[in-house]
């Protein structure tokens, strides 16, 4: 009896070092800062491009993520991830420079130079500084409310794993990829802005969550007709009617934002895509 006595307490001893061992090098890559110059940016603040930064903020997620008049939202509650709880807008931004609030949507970095979680900097990187104004003036015209969320973020043991071993890394997004103003070539602008959050346009890769297979974008693109095609971008609904999942979501919430031209331009780039490297 002893010794199973023994082997317990050595049991729990391990795991409360590893706990401790997880937690405390968890909190020093949360911690560090990262070196991103800030970067002037340009805010209009007439009513159609604050009109145009609401609708930009549907197709880049922002609202998919901060709710979708930017009150905030709990994607996440569990007690080993954490509570992945993005915040409202108005009241996180209030104390935020149109330079550090662009530095924030582009690059990942907050105010105090930690990193984010979860946001898609890799897509928004891309936004011209135009449409980056666009998206902060729709952010400054929002009012603080008392239905906004509240709920705080934390990280729970398994996501503070994760991030030491490197599977779930920050936002950060040091390099400055973006153009002052939209590209011509609409197709390959939205694509980049918005569909490279999820989809890479030429391999499979997996979803955040490990549990399915991402297709690569090019080759669907060229696929569908342009009627189904329009349709999958309003609906999330293909022409077999299956369920897809986060795409029906996205769609609805994000793509449907998209005009009659800018989904006939994101099918012209990806079949143009698709030409230039076949699939495997």
């Amino acid at each position: 009896m002893r010794i199973l006595r023994g082997i317990g307490v050595g049991l729990v001893a391990i795991v409360l070092i590893a706990l401790v061992v997880v937690y405390a090098g968890s909190e020093w890559i949360f911690r560090r800062g990262h070196d991103v110059a800030l970067t002037p940016i340009t805010v209009p603040h007439d009513a159609a491009s604050i009109a145009e930064g609401g609708r930009l903020a549907r197709i880049t997620g922002c609202r998919d993520c901060h709710g979708a008049n930017g009150g905030g939202s709990v994607l996440v509650d569990n007690p080993m991830i954490g509570t992945i709880a993005p915040p409202a807008l108005a009241r996180v931004t209030a104390t935020y420079s149109d330079a550090e609030l662009a530095r924030a949507i582009r690059h990942g970095v907050r105010k105090d130079g930690t990193a984010l979680y979860i946001m898609p900097t890799n897509a928004h990187t891309y936004l011209a500084d135009q449409d980056v104004g666009r998206i902060i003036a729709w952010i400054r015209s929002l009012k603080a409310l008392p239905s906004d969320s509240r709920a705080e973020m934390s990280i729970g043991p398994l996501a503070r794993a994760l991030v030491l071993a490197g599977k779930l890394p920050s936002s950060v997004h040091p390099a400055t990829v973006s153009a002052a103003t939209r590209s011509a070539d609409v197709g390959n602008y939205f694509v980049s802005v918005s569909c490279a959050g999820c989809h890479a346009l030429h391999e499979p890769q997996p979803s955040d969550d490990g549990k399915q297979i991402v297709p690569a974008l090019a080759p669907i693109g060229a696929a569908y007709d342009p009627v189904a095609f329009r349709t999958l971008l309003r609906t999330g609904v293909g022409p077999d009617k299956r369920d897809l999942g986060m795409m029906k979501e996205t769609a609805q919430s994000a793509l449907s934002a998209l005009n009659d031209q800018e989904i006939t331009a994101i099918q012209n780039y990806l079949t143009a895509e698709t030409a230039r490297v076949p699939p495997q």
